[in-house]
């Protein structure tokens, strides 16, 4: 699996270095002489940092950032502590976080709510529990999200989670979500975005609740790309803009050196003479190395059959003779990615055996490398992920996607009167 070993320092040195603590009580501020006028932000639950880092590009400064996973604290530090950003490891639950900044971000777990973690939840029920499903142990960390934002007192918030939180128990969490922001002072509105509306290769459908205690409507971003395979008629604000056709995972990755199953280094040097695409240049920008583009060991026989699966076949359009997983319940355990389309949305489950991301190369028969899916969540390369590949693919499939993130930033941002010295005080009490 692997472990990250995360040097802990002084409070003295915030600035040098984004700042870990494991024990006692330790406070961190922006220092007094950094008077901002943009945008300024807290990212909870945070790591590896695709909301922080859609954010940075829209522009915002992200003053602070908290997540408990050691290795995804050692992620966030690489790419954010040259910023001065504080990077904070503790449980959520552990920690007293005071101060003022004009957004608060986050993404609570959310396995309770996927579909992943159905079954268990059915049989509570089945079985009478009484305890409100949003005030079990496993969601109290949605509660610490709403206690960060009441002390906070942001101008506005954005929490996101997965799409099946909206219907869950009929309606019922949402609607406790939106009841328990609306008791601290706040107008909040949910919708579902896809990612691939705004420039991501990869469909990727999310609940976003956006919130604001300034009385202004919640804005949701508009729509940058559109599915060619489906029958569009633009609106007038996406006519205006240009609106594009989806990015596709040939967009995304087809410049990235050809590996097989084992290859790779975690630093290597470009080596494609292709003709890059337009998301391929972005994508490289500020990067002079390739960093996380290494495959994973597969058997002979999972390569043989990503061989036989043509693009955008599963494991359940082989002979029955030919699956090696039971295809009543693995349906998609095997899923051979489209060049011609966006992938299917990488999840944090790609960290066991990638089987749900074969590359569409018949050549290369193997799974996507940590950088071919951060190119799919939209991450350029610059953005190092740190620890093991196993903790690597974890990170990826955890994060929000930069570009989407960015385009939420880029809807809220104009609706904000920055502060001029956001601040964040934080007490990580004794374990």
């Amino acid at each position: 699996m692997g472990v990250c070993v995360v040097s802990r320092i002084s409070t003295g040195n915030l600035r040098a270095k984004a700042g870990y603590t494991h024990l006692g009580r330790v406070t961190g501020t922006l220092p007094d002489s950094e008077i901002r006028t943009t945008p300024s932000v807290l990212d909870l639950f945070a790591a590896p940092g695709g909301l922080s880092e859609g954010f940075r590009d829209a522009g915002y400064r992200v003053v602070a950032v908290v997540d408990n996973d050691e290795c995804g604290c050692e992620t966030l530090s690489h790419n954010f502590g040259s910023d001065g950003t504080i990077v904070i490891q503790s449980d959520i639950e552990k920690i007293m976080i005071r101060g003022r900044v004009d957004i608060v971000v986050g993404g609570p777990p959310c396995q309770s709510f996927s579909r992943i973690g159905r079954p268990k939840i059915n049989y509570l029920i089945r079985h009478c529990q009484r305890e409100r499903f949003i005030d079990n142990r496993r969601n109290r960390l949605y509660k610490h999200f709403v206690k960060i934002v009441d002390a906070i007192r942001p101008q506005f918030f954005l929490m996101e989670n997965v799409p099946t939180i909206l219907s869950f128990q009929d309606g019922k969490v949402k609607n406790q979500i939106l009841e328990d922001f609306g008791e601290i002072g706040y107008t909040t509105e949910v919708g579902i975005l896809n990612s691939a509306d705004y420039g991501v290769p990869q469909i990727r459908r999310r609940a976003v609740f956006i919130g604001n205690r300034i009385h202004a409507d919640n804005p949701f971003p508009i729509r940058t790309h559109f599915d060619t395979l489906r029958t569009f008629e633009p609106k007038l604000e996406e006519s205006m803009i240009g609106i594009r056709a989806y990015q596709t995972v040939f967009d995304a990755i087809s410049d990235l050196p050809p590996l097989q199953a084992g290859q790779g280094e975690d630093e290597a040097n470009y080596t494609s003479n292709k003709v890059l695409t337009n998301y391929q240049r972005w994508a490289r920008e500020g990067s002079l190395k390739l960093f996380n583009h290494k495959a994973r060991k597969h058997s002979e026989r999972d390569r043989k059959i990503f061989r036989i699966l043509r693009p955008g076949e599963k494991m359940i359009d082989l002979p029955k003779d030919q699956r090696p997983y039971r295809s009543d319940i693995f349906e998609d355990k095997i899923t051979k990615q489209r060049w011609d389309r966006p992938s299917t949305a990488i999840l944090a489950h790609m960290q066991k055996d990638g089987l749900m991301y074969v590359h569409p190369d018949d050549k290369q028969a193997r799974s996507f490398t940590p950088r071919e899916a951060a190119r799919l969540q939209s991450f350029r390369d610059r953005f190092r992920f740190k620890g093991s590949m196993t903790q690597q693919f974890k990170q990826v499939g955890n994060a929000v996607p930069p570009l989407a993130a960015k385009a939420i930033a880029l809807g809220i941002k104009p609706l904000l009167e920055p502060l001029k010295l956001p601040v964040v005080r934080y007490e990580v009490l004794a374990r």
